[in-house]
């Protein structure tokens, strides 16, 4: 059998598939890394908007103290999950509160900086910082 195959120009294809998987997985696990790093950042994006967002309410329910209430709000809500950790500094907080004229509404605004520790390491080493904003209206 071995001899009518090589005379018809049929060749043998036991290794082949090994060898084409061999070649793909590598690009694969690469991939499948990168949906995952980014899929960490961008819930650490959301959790950090989220924490921004419980910092504004805190303000806004508050008629004293509202910097610390909102910073306190924000860092309770975000600490630690998607490995998030909050700096408290004018360089990574500030709380302010601004006129809007056309509605004629005070706003109370959060800014906070994080930084959040790669899941895998390979696309981002260091901890990446991510910024996440939220305005809402004082009644």
């Amino acid at each position: 059998m071995k001899i009518l195959k090589s005379l018809l120009g049929m060749k043998s294809e036991s290794g082949q598939s090994l060898v084409e998987f061999a070649l793909v997985i590598p690009v694969l696990l690469l991939f499948i890394m990168g949906i995952l790093e980014f899929g960490w950042l961008l819930n650490a994006k959301i959790t950090l908007t989220g924490g921004a967002r419980e910092g504004a309410r805190a303000a806004v329910v508050s008629t004293v103290n509202r910097e610390t209430r909102a910073f306190n709000a924000a860092k309770e809500s975000v600490e630690g999950v998607s490995g998030i950790t909050l700096i408290n500094d004018s360089n990574h907080y500030s709380y302010y509160e601004v006129e809007d004229t056309v509605n004629n509404v005070r706003n109370a605004v959060v800014e906070i900086t994080g930084n959040v520790k790669p899941l895998i390491g390979i696309f981002v080493s260091d901890p990446f910082q991510i910024e996440a904003k939220a305005v809402m209206r004082i009644e």
